[in-house]
């Protein structure tokens, strides 16, 4: 007899055989067809066994079922389960039913419910359903400025996260969000207006805000530039270049920077994370004050061992060595990615690079730094240029370095903190490059 023909008759055939059914390949797309037929009914047992974390049946396939083929007769009960679910686990598995239904009206009515969780996958429902970001093109089932209207409440959800998850699902949402914003700016309500802010920048950057919002945030920087603690300048892909000074404004004139606006060490690392993910952005620095007698210039642009920007950073890397004696450019990368760049009075010390590719070894000048060869002999292996020493080995090491030497040989921006001195106030500033290919595009920064 055959699996198929094993099965239970249908009129003989449970609801919970047939969800049992759904974990077998050759009986799932029947058991789908018998969960359907029932309808209503089905539903309280697809949910138990969703929540059943010890279940055979793949979350996906309960989700199938009830969003696909039973629909929304199931919203109610799934926004039920959703509201009443505990531990992160169940609820992340009902919000991932929820947000399946794709029925943008459904997902309206429950930005109002009592529960934080449905709220929070009611906008992120919208979000999934009406999108426009990334070339997506509108549902033209949508009635865009209803669901704009409709969400714009939720910024100010007494739930931070549903705030934020409503911020998020309005910047996706196309070029009516922003005359929607530009009327809360305006004319209120004013426990909207801060997230409103937000959403402009996100959408169209500080092009988007009107002069009076440009002044206002200026004039936030500037008050919170007169104490502005130094903090880490980790954006996971960080690229910076170090130069033993507090002239920040000869640096910035010998790199041909220009535009440059105050900023705080948040604002900075905001955009410097910004910049750094999602594709290298080479137009735009950030350029610390004087930590601990340095200034860094922070931002993918700086990096010495990417091969678009090497040339170009040796060159300003030796002319700065030339003005202040010395000058190091480095980068570090969160899966342990290494590079590095020392010169001195005009005179490349050291290059290497150490990020897994196969012309890394096209990226080194000069002789093993002492140390290299000193992490070398903390680590238990030959020093790197010794007869002996292990290539992979040391590449092993060097991979997780540039912090390391950075601060041995000056300052790591990964440990600025509260006892780190500052004096100035640090900049963020455009690029030659972002003459040759067009100006950055902006967007929501912390300050």
């Amino acid at each position: 007899m055959s699996r198929r023909s094993s099965a239970l008759a249908p009129e003989k055939e449970t609801v919970v055989d047939a969800i049992k059914a759904l974990a077998d390949p050759d009986l799932r797309e029947e058991a789908r067809d018998r969960l359907a037929a029932r309808g209503s009914a089905a539903v309280g047992p697809l949910l138990a066994e969703l929540l059943d974390e010890t279940s055979p049946v793949r979350p996906w396939d309960i989700e199938f079922v009830l969003a696909n083929r039973i629909g929304p007769a199931a919203f109610d009960d799934v926004t039920a389960a959703l509201a009443a679910a505990e531990g992160a686990e169940s609820r992340r598995r009902v919000s991932r039913v929820f947000t399946a239904f794709r029925e943008v009206d459904l997902y309206v009515n429950a930005l109002s419910h009592p529960a934080a969780e449905v709220r929070s996958s009611a906008a992120y429902g919208i979000q999934s359903a009406c999108s426009v970001a990334f070339g997506r093109e509108p549902n033209p089932d949508v009635d865009y400025p209803m669901v704009i209207d409709a969400l714009t409440p939720s910024l100010a959800d007494p739930d931070p996260y549903v705030a934020q998850r409503a911020e998020w699902a309005l910047t996706m949402l196309g070029p009516d969000v922003v005359e929607r914003m530009r009327d809360v700016r305006v004319h209120g309500p004013a426990h909207l207006r801060s997230r409103a802010l937000s959403v402009l920048a996100a959408v169209g950057g500080e092009e988007t805000l009107s002069p009076a919002d440009r002044a206002a945030v200026e004039r936030l920087i500037r008050i919170k530039s007169l104490d502005d603690e130094a903090q880490p300048l980790d954006t996971c892909f960080t690229s910076w270049i170090a130069v033993p000074t507090g002239d920040q404004r000869g640096i910035i004139e010998l790199l041909d920077l220009y535009e440059t606006r105050p900023a705080t060490f948040a604002l900075g690392l905001s955009v410097g994370g910004h910049d750094s993910h999602d594709g290298a952005e080479y137009g735009r620095v950030y350029v610390t004050p004087e930590v601990d007698g340095w200034t860094l210039v922070l931002g993918p642009w700086c990096d010495p061992g990417e091969p678009e920007r090497a040339d170009d950073v040796l060159r300003v890397v030796t002319e700065l060595s030339c003005r202040y004696g010395r000058a190091q450019a480095y980068y570090f990368g969160e899966y342990g990615d290494s590079a590095w760049l020392v010169a001195e009075n005009g005179d490349v010390l050291r290059r290497f690079r150490a990020c897994g590719e196969q012309d890394d070894a096209e990226f080194t000048l000069g002789e093993p730094l002492p140390e290299e060869r000193a992490a070398c002999v903390e680590e238990g292996i030959t020093p790197v240029g010794d007869a002996g020493a292990d290539e992979e080995e040391w590449r092993d090491l060097a991979g997780y370095l540039a912090p390391r030497l950075a601060k041995q040989l000056g300052v790591s921006p990964l440990e600025l903190g509260p006892d780190t001195t500052v004096r100035g106030v640090g900049a963020v500033a455009l690029t030659p490059y972002a003459r040759e290919h067009g100006r950055p595009r902006t967007g929501a920064y912390a300050i």
